[in-house]
């Protein structure tokens, strides 16, 4: 089948060399087979809306090989089609770290061929972004796409106007708990932020896959970040800073336990919303009849 006019990307699998030196290969593959287990079926597989009906999939084609992955957009005709993309991307680069992983990947634009019954697959665009994946000195993802493109994911996500935001009702009282209006696309909750990526000399868009994680999870990142060459923790670290240097880092709430802050990434399509509690893990908001309104 051939793919046309997608997004693709390539991850890889930092330190998976030292992965294979500490443990035992059945160790190694138990880990590896339960994120992919994971993977297959929260991420590439089919899902559904939170009504439990079922809709388009994440991602058109999801490829792994040993410790790659390559993934295939629908067609970006429809920002719809982008945003699931991006907002999957992360939530597969959050899924590896809960795992004990940590993805480095690159995101491009053009076509592919994949025959499944012959196993071959063929795309010059995948090619190159193997090269820039490999060159990036941290745990992140870069997106490295012509000027044409990089405005249809901009809009994509982020739209044309300049106003925009969000309005969390309590339903039950018919009460505005808070509402929040940005004028800036630039801000910790952005799924994507443009970043002069290390060991690059410009500045690229690139995924924010930090600012939805749990706290206990960051450490765990940054833990496993340690034993990485060329200072890939500090470069990482340096790139949350740089997240939480921007307004909105989540509404804070103290009367809605267990929720204490609720963070919303949003696109012009879809969003990606955690609820916190004090210690910065995700919790649930049953019975608290909460709606999220876009503005």
């Amino acid at each position: 089948m051939k793919y046309q006019n997608r997004l693709l990307a390539f991850f890889d699998i930092l330190g998976f060399k030292e992965h294979l030196r500490k443990k035992d290969l059945d160790t190694l593959y138990r880990e590896y087979g339960d994120f992919i287990d994971k993977a297959n079926q929260d991420i590439f597989g089919d899902v559904k809306t939170i009504y439990g009906e079922p809709t388009v999939s994440n991602f058109n084609k999801s490829i792994i090989f040993s410790d790659s992955i390559l993934l295939i957009s629908y067609e970006i005709g429809s920002i719809q089609n982008i945003n699931k993309f991006l907002l999957s991307c992360i939530t597969l680069m959050q899924e590896a770290i809960n795992h004990g992983f940590n993805l480095r990947g690159a995101i491009g634009h053009g076509e592919a061929i994949y025959d499944e019954e012959k196993n071959i697959f063929l795309s010059k665009e995948f090619a190159e972004l193997y090269l820039k994946e490999g060159k990036q000195n941290w745990a992140g993802c870069g997106i490295f796409v012509n000027n044409e493109i990089k405005a249809k994911i901009l809009n994509a996500v982020f739209g044309k106007r300049k106003d925009n935001g969000y309005q969390i009702w309590n339903e039950v009282t018919n009460t505005l708990l808070k509402e929040k209006v940005y004028e800036s696309n630039i801000r910790a909750s952005s799924p994507i932020l443009e970043y002069k990526i290390p060991a690059f000399d410009e500045n690229y868009c690139c995924l924010n896959y930090l600012f939805t994680m749990d706290k206990n999870e960051i450490e765990k990142l940054w833990k496993s970040l340690e034993s990485e060459p060329k200072g890939k923790q500090c470069t990482t670290q340096k790139f949350y800073d740089y997240i939480f240097s921007h307004d909105d880092s989540g509404e804070v709430f103290e009367n809605l336990e267990p929720i204490y802050k609720i963070k919303i990434m949003k696109t012009e399509s879809s969003a990606k919303i955690k609820f916190e509690d004090k210690y910065g893990k995700g919790t649930d908001f049953q019975g608290q009849n909460i709606t999220i309104g876009f503005i």
